[in-house]
């Protein structure tokens, strides 16, 4: 009976789900905004990494320069 019950319902959600106009509706309303809301709530943290990432690629760059040019001398 449950079985029967549980089969019934996902079967009319996956139906419905396929529908474009639920589709739409679920991307515009759900997917996007969650999106928006976590790509904006991210973006900080990221440019805070690319920035770290540049400068240690910097100190990279003047440490191997100091070496070799120790070398050298």
């Amino acid at each position: 009976m449950i079985d029967e019950l549980t089969k019934d319902f996902l079967f009319k959600i996956s139906n419905e789900l396929k529908k474009d106009e639920n589709r739409a509706a679920i991307k515009n309303e759900i997917i996007e905004p969650l999106f928006n809301e976590i790509s904006a709530k991210i973006y900080p943290y990221i440019s805070i990494l690319f920035g770290m990432y540049c400068i240690n690629l910097i100190l990279i760059i003047i440490i191997l320069l100091m070496i070799l040019l120790k070398k050298n001398n």
